[in-house]
């Protein structure tokens, strides 16, 4: 429940006759102590100084305003409930479901082998380089000329010598040239079914294929 402070709220001396019986500064009035306080300071008024209209409009106002701040406060706490519901009911219905995120990250799993997908905004030589965890270049797929739009690359999880590469995740740089030796935009993206849901202080996180992401980047939903 919404509260105010006593002090600042009420004219303590008028209410109280004295500071010895005033509650003590920093001390917090809620909505029925505050009614019941104005009632009080009305009873013992001084007959001969009545309070002044001015001071009693502006206390009924705080009232108002404290009423108006406690029913802002729970439709607030309300909303965020049902929308930390929703979004959580979403999340599990996501579980099994193929999805599409951006980003240069990939799962090597037991298969051997991973997708590597990105988006070219026009027609360009392509190239990509594959990185380990520690940032250093495994291997290089020269794909050659792709046209503009989706395209999805395998890599067979190899390295440049033909060794196979142990399980794990990896990131993957595209590099493409179109005519004029320009450089063109690249969107990469990788897909994969979501495995689990996790709700954390950060929010929904999503595994999909041993990558852990947020559910706002999920871009597609298959």
């Amino acid at each position: 429940m919404p509260s105010v402070d006593v002090v600042s709220t009420l004219n303590q001396q008028s209410l109280y006759g004295s500071s010895k019986s005033a509650p003590q500064s920093g001390q917090k009035l809620g909505k029925s102590e505050f009614m019941s306080l104005l009632i009080t300071q009305l009873r013992h008024q001084n007959p001969l100084e009545p309070m002044d209209n001015e001071d009693f409009i502006a206390q009924l106002s705080q009232f108002s305003s404290l009423e108006q701040l406690e029913g802002m406060r729970q439709s607030v706490d309300e909303s965020v409930v049902l929308q930390r519901s929703l979004g959580q009911s979403m999340a599990v219905g996501l579980l099994g479901k193929q999805v599409t995120i951006p980003g240069e990250s990939i799962s090597l799993g037991s298969s051997g082998s991973a997708v590597l997908g990105y988006t070219l905004d026009e027609g360009a030589d392509v190239r990509i380089e594959i990185k380990n965890v520690q940032g250093a270049v495994v291997r290089t797929l020269a794909p050659g000329a792709q046209p503009m739009g989706n395209q999805k690359v395998i890599w067979d999880g190899k390295d440049d010598r033909g060794n196979a590469l142990p399980e794990g995740n990896y990131t993957y740089h595209v590099l493409a040239v179109g005519g004029g030796d320009r450089q063109v935009s690249v969107s990469p993206f990788f897909e994969g079914r979501v495995d689990s849901v996790r709700f954390s202080d950060d929010g929904i996180l999503l595994t999909i294929g041993g990558i852990e992401v947020p559910i706002s980047k999920v871009r597609m939903i298959q």
